[in-house]
């Protein structure tokens, strides 16, 4: 499917291959070895499909942040349970997950983005699975990856826990 991967317009690389979204460039990193082991870890999955043109090859900084906190044992979970599935698209026309995302942020389209069929949303814990136990492993270093203390949003410690209980969906 080489050429319907041509014909799309969009840059996969701007999208984090862990949650699927969109992100401004100083939002963007790269994929190192720490994010693909914490990863790993966390999912129990190899991140993979780096050697295609079709996937993400880039991450945001919140996913990294998520992952930097759960390995340290800061947060005991990440916002999803499953992440972004990627699939190679069948046609580009009615199947590319970077075309479809960038006409939904566009304002005059509907509430709900368009979700080609070949590509899975990350799925939030709570309503997926029970209480997500998590381990530490010791292979995980600080020096792996440049260490920051906020995201980009500024957000504290608690701001992040209260983003993740269920009643926060309720009150936005």
């Amino acid at each position: 499917m080489a050429s319907a991967r041509r014909s799309c317009r969009n840059n996969p690389d701007v999208f984090c291959y862990i949650c699927g979204q969109y992100t401004l460039s100083g939002d963007r990193k790269n994929i190192t070895g720490f994010v693909k082991r914490a990863y790993g870890a966390y999912f129990k999955v190899k991140l993979g499909d780096q050697d295609k043109s079709w996937a993400p090859h880039t991450v945001c900084k919140t996913c990294v942040e998520y992952l930097r906190r759960w390995t340290k044992g800061a947060k005991t979970s990440l916002k999803f349970g499953i992440p972004m599935v990627w699939r190679e698209p069948f046609d580009h026309a009615s199947d590319c997950y970077f075309c479809a995302s960038i006409l939904w942020h566009q304002p005059e389209e509907s509430a709900q983005p368009p979700v080609p069929p070949t590509f899975h949303l990350p799925a939030v814990h709570w309503l997926t699975a029970k209480k997500f136990l998590y381990q530490r492993s010791q292979s995980f270093r600080q020096a792996d990856d440049e260490a920051t203390s906020t995201d980009e949003r500024g957000y504290t410690e608690e701001e992040y826990e209260a983003q993740d209980s269920p009643a926060a969906l309720f009150t936005m």
